[in-house]
């Protein structure tokens, strides 16, 4: 299983025989730059070097930098992994309003039946979660009857209680940002890897967000934070912890299924994305497949962990 190290205390990082070293008063750390699946600095004192950024994205590893209230607020994307960006790029700019209408359809689908299955494993009233799921079936094309926000205001609400908003500024926000920020990375990165620019949206298409693509794929995705959150409440006190924080990182671990198989996120992330470039050369949006949330399971093994 690829590892996330989290850098929180290391005042120094550098890269010697294709191991990363991070230097702290207290201790040296090291970890294979083959074992990475990416590097999160939640230290604004720590120094990187751009010679340890070039190696790490020369392996693969994506690097997350987090703010003052330790938020991911940017991130090192590896370029150069697909063989033929161009090309993808391309057909990213070719594609129709109406099949990304049909795309889009379905990852709504997808994203409101994953909140459905996160109430009913918060075990929240089956009637909420049952509506959710009624909600779903009758998204249309492109979401043209604004299904997602309907059941955003019925689900918020069941899961975190009637006076939740997501406007709020308290640590269920906080952990539900950092949580989304997290899977927006892992997303970005892999639609890096097939060689996607994130700037052509399926749905989101705003000017300034280099990241549209991976809004529009990371929908689905967001339940499996939710959840998290609020399986979690009884820890989160005024501002996320370290531990709070790490364990929202390893959600990328978290088993999840895919295509009738389960595995984890990261590697779910791969094949989804994968399936994307199948369901755009094919010109069918039905090919594209759809992470599907289940019950957290700690014995869980992948056989691609190797």
């Amino acid at each position: 299983m690829w590892r996330t190290l989290i850098v929180t205390s290391g005042e120094k990082l550098t890269v010697k025989n294709q191991w990363l070293h991070v230097y702290s008063e207290e201790q040296e750390a090291r970890v294979p730059i083959g074992d990475l699946y990416s590097v999160v600095v939640d230290n604004r004192q720590a120094m990187v070097s751009v010679a340890v950024l070039t190696q790490l994205a020369q392996a693969g590893v994506h690097v997350i930098f987090c703010d003052e209230k330790h938020l991911p607020c940017a991130e090192l994307l590896p370029m150069g992994l697909h063989y033929r960006p161009l090309t993808t790029v391309q057909k990213q700019m070719q594609l129709t309003d109406e099949f990304k209408n049909q795309l889009w359809q379905r990852i709504v689908q997808a994203k409101i039946q994953n909140q459905a299955k996160a109430l009913r494993l918060a075990g929240v009233s089956g009637a909420k979660a049952q509506k959710l799921e009624e909600m779903a079936l009758a998204v249309r094309l492109g979401d043209s009857n604004n299904r997602e926000a309907q059941a955003a205001k019925l689900y918020f609400p069941a899961l975190f209680g009637l006076g939740f908003t997501r406007t709020q500024e308290d640590v269920t926000n906080a952990a539900l940002n950092y949580g989304y920020a997290i899977v927006r990375s892992a997303v970005s990165k892999t639609l890096a890897a097939y060689g996607y620019s994130g700037i052509l949206g399926i749905h989101h298409i705003g000017g300034g967000n280099p990241f549209n693509l991976a809004d529009d794929l990371m929908e689905p995705l967001r339940p499996l934070v939710d959840l998290w959150v609020d399986s979690h409440c009884d820890e989160l006190y005024e501002q996320l912890t370290k531990t709070n924080r790490k364990e929202l990182i390893g959600l990328v671990n978290h088993p999840i299924k895919l295509d009738g198989k389960k595995m984890r996120v990261r590697y779910a992330i791969d094949r989804y994305i994968k399936s994307l470039t199948s369901a755009i050369e094919g010109q069918d949006a039905g090919l594209l497949l759809l992470p599907e949330l289940i019950r957290f399971d700690p014995l869980f093994e992948d056989e691609q962990d190797g």
